[in-house]
């Protein structure tokens, strides 16, 4: 975990799931927030498993 990019995609990817959570029941912008959180923090773990160091 010396990698700060899989820490700040790891925190973008679970705010993600928590907000695509909230938004399925309730307010579509919960949802479409999530899901953009959500790929940008699965863009950063890509990007620090492709691109090491």
């Amino acid at each position: 975990m010396n990698d700060i990019r899989r820490v700040i995609g790891g925190l973008f990817l679970l705010y993600g799931v928590i907000l695509i959570a909230v938004g399925i029941p309730g307010a579509a912008v919960n949802l479409w927030t999530g899901l953009a959180m959500a790929v940008f923090g699965g863009c950063f773990l890509l990007w620090s498993v492709f691109r090491p160091g």
